[in-house]
C-alpha cells in the first residue's frame, strides 16, 4: 500500500508534461490552420478580371477619341479607328474567357454573362471610317452613341469587378490579422509549455539535491522524472533557462547553448547579463521576483549564432515552492525571425504589384487618404500609357513586361524623395505628390513624367515608340478623400486621352460640370419616361407619281422643361447608358401602335413606320416587344412598319436575319433604313426580302448635281424593285431632287419639301386618298402618355 501511496505523487511532473506538450503541439495545429487559410485568401485576392476589364474601357476611351479625330478631319484617322476597333474586340474576347474554369468570382461569372450585349454594342462602331468617308453624315454619331453605351457598360463592369478585388484584399488583410492572432496563441502555448517543463524541472533538481537523506527508491524516481523532463525541455525549439535570485544560470536548455554557441557547462554559474550583453535581461529576473508573476511577452534583437540580427520573443515567470518567496526565475527565449519575415513577405504581397514591385492599389489608397487626412496640398497623377496595347498585342506579353519596367524606372527617375509611384493596374500608373507649394509644381512633375516615357524603348532590339497620357487632381480643393481625388483624376485624364497622345489635363470644375451634366441627362431622360414627355411627331410619305399621302414615319422628340428641343441623337444615347434601352423601345412602340390604333377606329388608314434599334435586332429582344405592344394596343400588324438600319448586318448577320424573320412572321412590314451606307448584303437582301428599302438622304442630295450619284440611284431603284420592295427616297427637299426621283422610277418619297414631320392633328389635316379616310369623322389624338 506504501507503493501504491507514492506512484501518483511521483507521476505528477509526467502529466505536467503531457499536458505542457498537448498545448504546444494544438498552438501549432492552429498556426497551421491559419496559415493554409492565409494562404487561400491571398490566392483568392488575385481574381482575373480586372485588368481585362480595365483595358477594354481604356480601348473603349481610345476608339472614341480615334473617331473623333476621323470626324476633325485628321489623317491616318480612318486607319486608327479601325485598328482601335481590332483591338477593343480582342480585349472582349480577353475578357470572355479570362483564366478558365479555375476562377469563378460571382462577379466576374455575371460580366461574362452580359458580354454578349457588349459585343452587340461594339458592333455598330465597326463600320464607322467606311461609312463617314463613304458620305454618311450620321456615322460619326452613330459611333460615338455605340462607343460611348460601351463605354459606360464597361465602366460599370470594371468598377464591380474593382469593388470585388478589394474585397479579396480586404479578406487577405483580416485573415492576416487572424494570422497573427493564430502565432499569438501559438506562442502562448509553446511558451506556456515551455515554462511548465522548466518549472517542474527545476523543482525536481531541488528536490533531488535537498533530499540525498531519502531512500535510494525515492532518488531513483526523482532521477527518471528528472531525466525525462531534461529530454522534453532540450527537445523544445524554444531557448530555456533558469536562474537564482542573482541571476546567475542554474539550467539551460540545448536550444540556448547553440544560440549562443557554447554549451551548458560553460553558461552555469554565469550572470545572464553577462551572456547576453542586454542589461533588459538582468532587469526582467528582478522584476520576475518582484512582482510574483509572469512578465509580459516583450522583442528584442540579439545577435544570432550566425552573426546576423535575430528577433526573439522573451519573458521570464518567478518559481517558489509552496508558502515561500519566489527563489528563481524560469526564462523563455523564442526566436521568431523567420516569423517576422513572413509577416512582411505577407504584407508586401498584398500591398505591392508583384511585376514592377510599386504600391499596388490598395496600399496607394491608404497612403493617398493618409496624405490627404495629414493636410497640405495633395497632387495626384493618373498615368496611362499610350501604346502600351500595341506593343502587347504585336510583340507578346513578354515584351509588354519588358515595356512596363522601364516605364517605371523612368518614372522613379522623374520623382522626388517623399513622392508615392504606384501601379493601379495593367498599363495605368499613379504618383502621389505630398506637401507641394501649388499647382505649377504639379503640372512641372506631370510634364517631366510624359517627356521621360515619350522616348522610344529599346526593347527585344527594337526601338518601340511609346507615350504617356496624365491626368491630375489637387487637393484639397478637389477632393477631401481618395474616392473623390481618383474619379476627378480620372475625368482629366479621360480628357487627356481625348486630345491626343502625350497630353496632360488638370481637373477643372467645368469638366465637372460636363460630367453632371450627363448624369443630370440621364436621370432627367428617366424622369422623362415616367412622366410620358417623349411624344412622336409624325413625318408624312407621298407616293411620287402623284404626291398622294401614302402613310408616315413616328419620330421620337423630346421638350425638355429647361433645355429645350433635345434630338434623339443626344437622348436616346443617355437613355441607353442609364440602362433604359428595352424600357424605352417599349414605351415608343406603345405611343405610336395607339396612335395607329386610334385613326383606325375613327376610319383612317394610316400606316405607320416605327424605328427599332440594332441592339434589339441583334439581341433578339425585338420580336417579344412588338408583341408586346400589339396585344396592349390592339394595333393591327400589317399596317406597322419596322425600320432597321443597315448595321444589324454588320457583325452578327445571322442573329439579325433571324430576328427579322421572326418579325415578318408577326406580320409587321420590314423597312431597311439608309440604304447605301453600310455594309447590307445583297445575299441577305435577298433571303429576307424587305417591303421597303430607304435610300439615306446622302444620295438624295447629289441627285441634279452629279450624274454620278444619279446613276447609283438608278442602280438601287432596280435593285429594289428586282427584289419586290418599294423605293422610299429620304430627305427629298427641292424640285430638282424630287424631279430625278420620278424619273428615275422612286416610288415614294418624305422630307422638308413635301411634309416635316408635325403633330397627329395636323397630319390628319392632309389630303388624303379616299382609300385612307373611310369616313368624315373627326380622329382621336393620342396623348404620349
Amino acid at each position: 500500500m506504501a507503493m501504491s501511496g507514492r506512484w501518483p505523487r511521483s507521476t505528477i511532473p509526467l502529466i505536467g508534461a503531457f499536458l505542457a506538450a498537448l498545448v504546444f503541439v494544438a498552438s501549432l495545429a492552429i498556426s497551421a490552420r491559419q496559415l493554409s487559410s492565409h494562404a487561400a485568401l491571398q490566392a483568392a485576392e488575385h481574381r482575373v478580371g480586372v485588368w481585362e476589364s480595365s483595358q477594354a474601357l481604356l480601348e473603349a476611351a481610345r476608339l472614341g477619341t480615334e473617331i473623333e479625330r476621323l470626324a476633325a478631319g485628321r489623317p491616318g484617322a480612318a486607319r486608327a479607328v479601325t485598328l482601335r476597333y481590332e483591338i477593343l474586340w480582342s480585349r472582349l474576347v480577353s475578357l470572355q474567357e479570362g483564366d478558365g474554369e479555375r476562377h469563378r468570382s460571382p462577379t466576374l461569372l455575371a460580366v461574362r454573362a452580359g458580354l454578349p450585349a457588349f459585343f452587340e454594342i461594339l458592333a455598330r462602331a465597326e463600320s464607322v471610317a467606311a461609312e463617314h468617308l463613304g458620305g454618311d453624315p450620321t456615322a460619326i454619331s452613330r459611333g460615338q452613341e455605340a462607343v460611348g453605351t460601351l463605354a459606360l457598360r464597361l465602366g460599370e463592369a470594371n468598377r464591380a469587378l474593382q469593388h470585388d478585388q478589394r474585397l479579396g484584399a480586404e479578406e487577405a488583410a483580416e485573415g492576416l490579422r487572424r494570422l497573427h492572432g493564430a502565432f499569438a496563441v501559438s506562442l502562448v502555448g509553446l511558451i506556456t509549455s515551455a515554462t511548465v517543463l522548466t518549472a517542474l524541472l527545476y523543482l525536481l533538481w531541488r528536490r533531488a539535491s535537498g533530499a540525498l537523506h531519502h531512500a535510494e527508491a525515492a532518488q531513483a524516481r526523482a532521477g527518471r522524472s528528472e531525466q525525462l523532463l531534461r529530454v522534453v525541455v532540450d527537445a523544445l525549439p524554444v531557448m530555456v533557462s533558469a536562474h537564482d535570485r542573482q541571476g546567475r544560470f542554474v539550467l539551460a536548455n540545448a536550444a540556448l547553448a547553440r544560440f549562443h554557441r557554447t554549451s551548458e557547462a560553460a553558461l552555469l554559474g554565469r550572470g545572464i547579463t553577462e551572456v547576453t550583453g542586454a542589461e533588459e535581461e538582468g532587469a526582467d529576473i528582478a522584476a520576475a521576483l518582484a512582482g510574483g508573476t509572469q512578465l509580459p511577452f516583450r522583442e528584442e534583437t540579439a545577435i544570432g549564432p550566425d552573426g546576423a540580427p535575430r528577433t526573439l520573443l522573451i519573458t521570464a515567470a518567478p518559481v517558489a515552492d509552496p508558502g515561500a518567496p519566489a527563489s528563481a526565475v524560469v526564462r523563455i527565449g523564442l526566436d521568431i525571425s523567420r516569423r517576422k519575415e513572413a509577416e512582411e513577405q505577407i504584407r508586401y504581397m498584398a500591398e505591392h504589384d508583384s511585376l514592377t514591385g510599386l504600391a499596388n492599389r490598395l496600399l496607394f489608397t491608404r497612403r493617398l487618404n493618409h496624405a490627404l487626412v495629414a493636410g497640405g496640398m495633395v497632387a495626384l497623377h493618373l498615368i496611362d500609357l499610350d501604346d502600351f496595347k500595341d506593343v502587347n498585342d504585336t510583340m507578346g506579353h513578354a515584351a509588354g513586361d519588358a515595356l512596363l519596367m522601364a516605364a517605371t524606372s523612368r518614372m522613379r527617375a522623374c520623382l522626388k524623395p517623399g513622392d508615392m509611384l504606384a501601379r493601379l493596374g495593367g498599363d495605368e500608373f499613379a504618383v502621389v505628390q505630398v506637401g507641394i507649394a501649388g499647382v505649377k509644381e504639379a503640372d512641372a512633375a506631370a510634364a517631366r513624367i510624359v517627356r521621360a516615357l515619350g522616348a522610344p524603348y529599346a526593347i527585344d532590339g527594337a526601338s518601340v515608340p511609346a507615350g504617356a497620357s496624365v491626368g491630375i487632381a489637387i487637393g484639397p480643393g478637389d477632393g477631401v478623400d481618395g474616392p473623390t481625388m481618383l474619379q476627378r483624376a480620372d475625368i482629366a485624364l479621360y480628357r487627356a486621352k481625348a486630345a491626343g497622345r502625350g497630353q496632360v489635363r488638370r481637373f477643372s470644375t467645368a469638366m465637372a460640370a460636363a460630367l453632371m451634366d450627363q448624369k443630370r441627362l440621364e436621370s432627367d431622360v428617366q424622369q422623362a419616361l415616367e412622366r410620358g414627355e417623349l411624344h412622336f411627331a409624325y413625318q408624312p410619305k407621298f407616293r411620287l407619281s402623284d404626291l398622294t399621302f401614302s402613310g408616315c414615319e413616328a419620330l421620337l422628340r423630346w421638350t425638355h422643361g429647361t433645355r429645350g428641343n433635345i434630338p434623339p441623337g443626344v437622348f436616346v444615347p443617355a437613355a441607353e447608358r442609364a440602362g433604359l434601352s428595352v424600357r424605352l423601345a417599349r414605351y415608343t412602340l406603345e405611343i405610336a401602335l395607339r396612335q395607329q390604333r386610334a385613326w383606325e377606329a375613327e376610319g383612317l388608314d394610316i400606316p405607320v413606320a416605327v424605328n427599332l434599334s440594332a441592339r434589339h435586332i441583334v439581341s433578339g429582344q425585338a420580336p417579344e416587344l412588338l408583341r408586346d405592344a400589339l396585344a396592349a394596343t390592339g394595333c393591327r400588324a400589317d399596317r406597322i412598319e419596322i425600320e432597321v438600319t443597315e448595321d444589324v448586318f454588320i457583325r452578327d448577320p445571322e442573329a439579325a436575319a433571324a430576328t427579322l424573320a421572326k418579325l415578318r412572321e408577326i406580320g409587321v412590314k420590314l423597312a431597311l433604313d439608309d440604304f447605301g451606307t453600310g455594309y447590307a448584303s445583297l445575299g441577305y437582301l435577298q433571303q429576307l426580302p424587305f417591303d421597303v428599302i430607304k435610300l439615306d438622304r446622302s444620295f438624295v442630295a447629289g441627285l441634279g448635281a452629279s450624274t454620278r450619284t444619279e446613276r447609283i440611284v438608278d442602280a438601287v431603284s432596280r435593285i429594289a424593285h428586282g427584289l419586290g420592295a418599294r423605293l422610299v427616297a429620304e430627305g427629298v427637299e427641292s424640285a430638282v431632287q424630287l424631279a430625278r426621283l420620278r424619273d428615275i422610277g422612286c416610288d415614294e418619297g418624305q422630307g422638308y419639301l413635301l411634309g416635316r414631320p408635325m403633330a397627329p392633328e395636323a397630319l390628319v389635316r392632309l389630303p388624303m386618298p379616299s382609300a385612307a379616310r373611310h369616313d368624315g369623322a373627326e380622329p382621336t389624338l393620342i396623348p404620349a402618355a
